[in-house]
């Protein structure tokens, strides 16, 4: 559990601290200004702000051409010339140029998360940007929750994985520009729902993720909102996550949460995220008068200088705008990649998927299928669609809209009486199709409703016509419906998958490529029973996998166990490893994800697959911010979902978990740099 310790270069080192010796109260509290509004850039009291050196930098600057005009005075004009921020939220820039966030968790994939923003990350430079809002670290446990199009699933392990990921790919540095972006963790806290001990176990997962992301994705800068806690029992947990994260030798990146209690300490209060438009006069007026200590501030605008330092803003042939690169298309896009990897086979009875070539005619139905702005969440940037994927491949198809069309109407809800003709010449082209692929965007009325009565009409005209009807649905949450009483044989879910949708998705019907995404959440229904379960996916393969060993050793458990192929055609399967405490004060209901493997295998082939579980998987958290391991027992599950799963226990003896520990007793987690304490 021990980390290299943290050294800056001395030669940041002597250059921001002799920076700060020849700033004056005024220039160190405007490092800490950012404004709001570039397209207002151009106010005269604003250029005059900037020219006294007490402007940061800009939020959602307005083009490459502005933030070269704008650097050019900060760097030329102003005394000690240091230079801007340009930041906004990436996917205001570019919306719809990757899947949503919890497209993005469905790909289980790292990997490709990282090369689809770093392709992004050189398009935001070209327009000037060197700061981006993004990643949240965010889960949700229900469809139904506001925003879920904006977590990661239910995970906090899986959502860690991703954030680092997404926060790599931003900040990857460039070896022909020597530039990078500066990524922003954006932290949301979540108390959990349901009883107080399952959600202070949530918390503690969430912090567990939190300052993993950090060691990880190691952000350049970090907004903390720890919103719903009860200050009596909670709090503690997020005074210590912050308290780690000051501490000397330990992240030396920018802490918006510091901003925000300067504002606060100031009497600054803004509408918005309390780290914007902090102004000069009052943190000046806050340090004068005892309000504000001057270290604080001093402490606070060290972090944004080194910030800048290692952007290499400071180097003088450095600019900060530069031709766009040239995008990549079709499959070199790793947003294509992406796009591709985050679709999940739901259900595939009666092998209905892939579509087999040479057979009779494709019927796709629905409006939906021919709908560029579904793949960007109805974003401004159009994405290919379903129709334009199956052309592009040369799938001959036929096509009908199933339901009357909706004039400015996104979610289609109630029958109307147009819809009774629509249903049925669906139905009569369906009898004489070879595959129905009925495409939907979102779903019923309510965020968590799986469809409207007049989609669940439409199916089951559909299904009664042709029992070979394959669902695909476009919007941010699935559904498993249950038509005729029974499950539809065929779903595969594609939601807001990007400018590259249309092609991922024919590409998945045709077989062209595996679905490989998995269910980052559980599929429940409104009344909590489980449709599908955490971590669900099919892919066109058909595997086993044998009898779960555990092995004990020294400092670690080994679970191991043997997959086999056993279909008729090359194909991957996703191994998970999940763990669960079966006694102690937090002996936890559910078990928890800690591992996935990607296994490729020839038809018939079989593969040891072994997980290493050591302290990280293992420890928990304590209201102290403590990382440890507690000996006891623990059960261990794997297998291809949380629910289809091979299960062993094993008794983790107290030498061992000593040896876990290093020292044989709690440490604090070791961020990045940080000695154990």
């Amino acid at each position: 559990m021990s980390q290299t310790p943290f050294t800056p270069a001395p030669e940041r080192v002597r250059f921001v601290e002799d920076l700060l010796d020849y700033m004056t109260l005024a220039e160190k509290a405007g490092q800490l200004v950012l404004l709001p509004d570039g397209s207002a850039s151009s106010d005269p009291t604003r250029i005059d702000q900037l020219r006294r050196g007490l402007v940061s930098g800009f939020i959602d600057p307005v083009g490459a051409m502005r933030t070269h005009q704008l650097q050019q005075i900060a760097i030329e004009e102003t005394r000690l010339g240091i230079p801007l921020f340009f930041a906004a939220d990436p996917a205001q820039v570019l919306p719809g140029r990757l899947p949503a966030p919890v497209g993005m968790a469905a790909s289980w994939n790292p990997e490709a998360v990282a090369a689809a923003e770093g392709a992004l990350a050189e398009e935001y430079l070209a327009l000037g940007l060197n700061w981006a809002f993004s990643p949240v670290l965010a889960t949700s446990n229900y469809l139904a929750d506001a925003g879920f199009e904006q977590s990661a699933g239910e995970s906090a392990w899986l959502a860690q994985q991703i954030a680092a990921a997404r926060i790599g790919g931003l900040q990857a540095q460039r070896t022909e520009s020597r530039r990078q972006m500066l990524a922003t963790l954006d932290f949301v806290s979540n108390d959990g729902a349901g009883r107080r001990g399952e959600g202070r176990l949530r918390e503690r997962e969430h912090l567990r993720a939190m300052l993993k992301t950090v060691e990880e994705g190691q952000p350049a800068s970090i907004h903390l909102e720890f919103a719903g806690h009860d200050r009596r029992n909670d709090r503690p947990i997020a005074d210590a996550a912050l308290k780690n994260l000051r501490r000397v030798g330990g992240f030396d990146g920018i802490l918006l949460a510091d901003w925000a209690q300067l504002a606060e300490n100031s009497g600054h209060h803004a509408e918005g995220p309390g780290f914007v438009g902090l102004s000069v006069e009052r943190l000046v007026a806050a340090v004068e008068d005892g309000r504000i200590c001057a270290s604080e501030l001093d402490e606070a605008v060290r972090r944004v200088l080194a910030a800048k330092f290692d952007l290499g803003l400071f180097r003088p042939s450095e600019d900060m705008a530069s031709a766009a690169p040239a995008r990549a298309t079709g499959r070199g896009d790793p947003a294509y990649d992406l796009a591709s990897k985050s679709i999940v086979l739901l259900r595939n009875q009666g092998g209905l998927l892939p579509l087999s070539p040479g057979g009779k005619d494709v019927l796709v139905v629905g409006s939906a299928a021919r709908d560029r702005s579904l793949g960007s969440g109805g974003s401004m940037g159009d994405a290919a669609s379903v129709t334009d994927g199956l052309e592009a491949l040369g799938i001959a198809h036929k096509f009908v809209a199933g339901l009357a069309l909706r004039e400015g109407q996104t979610v289609i809800d109630r029958m109307i009486h147009a819809d009774r003709m629509a249903v049925g010449m669906a139905g009569e082209a369906a009898r004489r199709a070879g595959t129905v692929v009925a495409v939907l965007g979102q779903g019923g009325e309510r965020p968590g409703e799986p469809l409207g009565e007049a989609q669940t009409v439409l199916l089951e005209t559909l299904r009664a016509a042709n029992p070979r009807t394959v669902l695909v649905t476009l919007g941010s949450r699935p559904c498993d419906p249950d038509i005729g009483g029974e499950p539809l044989p065929c779903i595969l879910h594609a939601g807001m998958l990007g400018t590259h949708s249309g092609h991922a998705i024919a590409e998945v019907l045709s077989g062209k490529s595996e679905p490989s995404g998995r269910l980052p959440y559980a599929i429940r229904t409104r009344s909590g029973e489980l449709r599908l379960p955490f971590g669900h996916g099919l892919s066109y393969g058909e595997f086993t996998l044998g009898d779960l060993s555990l092995e004990l050793g020294a400092d670690r458990i080994l679970a191991s166990a043997r997959l086999r192929n056993i279909g008729d055609r090359a194909s991957e399967e996703m191994v998970q490893l999940y763990l669960r405490r079966l006694d102690g004060p937090d002996a936890s209901r559910d078990a928890v994800l800690r591992g996935f493997q990607r296994i490729a295998l020839e038809p018939g082939q079989t593969t040891q697959v072994s997980f290493e579980l050591a302290a990280e998987a293992l420890a928990q958290y304590d209201a102290q911010a403590r990382f440890k391991v507690e000996a006891g027992d623990y059960e261990v599950r794997l297998g291809f979902s949380a629910a289809r799963v091979r299960v062993g226990e094993i008794v983790l003896p107290q030498p061992v978990a000593d040896a876990m520990n290093g020292t044989g007793s709690a440490t604090t987690f070791p961020l990045p740099g940080a000695a154990n304490s």
